[in-house]
């Protein structure tokens, strides 16, 4: 229907930029092509209420251009979908009385995510001013008795939150890059994979799609610290993900720092709490059942009906389950999208 307007149309119309409009005039027919090609769908809980058939994912999974172009080499692929909504002030692009803009997240490799409230230039680009987003406390105390209240105080400091963004920046990015495996199943370590190997076993067989998710739950992370709030786990993927961070690819980020001797990174104020990785693990968590998954002496754990899961009641931590938001946290926004 070419001349139609937003308005006129009774099927939904998803948006993918590079800009190509699709009337879904066949729900099941799409949905078909797509579980061919090896899509599947997001979790019920990750579906907005407009689209509990997760349309957007199948018809973004089937227009993502796969083809290699001759005599040239991808080095990097981002593209964007929604469904376009008439109470959301939305037109399809021949009758828009609006420029269409759409904006992707900043050099990835640079640890950039979406602008923060405060940012600094940096010999790496624009960064989030984490002097600014997570300030010092006035004072202090640096005499380190036993019963000293202050000295007991811990709190995220600039350079710890700035190393971590790095960190998680950095998973996301690796994930998104061994999201192009597809649907291959993880066998251990080889060159195929940069993240998902590193995962507990029990998530080696999962989906692509499920991959992207995990990929978003580490950026989620990382825009935590980029609007400067402390990056508090909301489902058990983003616990998985924190934990990978400061169990090993903080440090890992920490000694790169230090050995390019990074002058923006040195710039930010000094604390005696920079670089408490255990801490964050103590603070940071409500329990610390993950560790478990990555224990294979503890293989079967992850299944609620499980006898050390049900005396510990550590609930479901089956992959399928991982992105159910915990109770006692707000959930994310469900129309945040992905970065790639």
């Amino acid at each position: 229907m070419p001349q139609a307007r937003l308005s006129d149309l009774t099927a939904p119309v998803v948006r993918v930029v590079q800009l190509r409009e699709f009337y879904v005039h066949d729900k099941e027919r799409l949905h078909r092509a797509a579980r061919a090609r090896g899509f599947e769908p997001a979790p019920e809980t990750e579906r907005p209420n407009h689209d509990p058939e997760d349309l957007v994912g199948a018809v973004m999974h089937l227009a993502d251009p796969l083809d290699p172009v001759p005599g040239a080499g991808t080095i990097a692929e981002e593209s964007s979908a929604k469904w376009l909504r008439v109470d959301h002030g939305d037109e399809v692009i021949d009758w828009s009385s609006q420029t269409i803009k759409e904006t992707f997240h900043s050099g990835a490799r640079l640890r950039r995510g979406p602008d923060p409230v405060h940012t600094r230039e940096t010999q790496w680009g624009t960064l989030p001013d984490f002097a600014q987003l997570f300030p010092l406390p006035d004072g202090g105390c640096d005499c380190n008795k036993v019963d000293c209240p202050d000295c007991e105080s811990w709190t995220l400091t600039p350079r710890t939150a700035d190393i971590l963004y790095s960190a998680l920046s950095m998973m996301a990015d690796e994930a998104y890059d061994d999201v192009k495996n597809g649907d291959r199943p993880v066998t251990g370590k080889d060159d195929a994979w940069m993240f998902f190997d590193t995962l507990p076993r029990v998530t080696w067989q999962m989906p692509v799609q499920w991959r992207r998710l995990m990929a978003r739950a580490c950026d989620d992370l990382a825009g935590d610290l980029a609007a400067g709030r402390e990056p508090r786990p909301r489902c058990r993927a983003e616990e998985v993900a924190l934990f990978l961070a400061l169990e090993s690819e903080a440090q890992v980020h920490l000694e790169m720092t230090q050995d390019r001797e990074d002058a923006d990174h040195e710039a930010l104020p000094e604390h005696r709490d920079d670089y408490t990785w255990d801490f964050c693990l103590d603070i940071l968590f409500e329990d610390h059942d993950v560790m478990l998954l990555f224990d294979p002496r503890f293989d079967g754990v992850e299944d609620p009906g499980s006898e050390l899961n049900r005396i510990q009641a550590m609930g479901d931590m089956r992959p399928q389950s991982w992105f159910e938001n915990f109770g006692s946290q707000d959930p994310r926004d469900l129309d945040r999208g992905f970065r790639r």
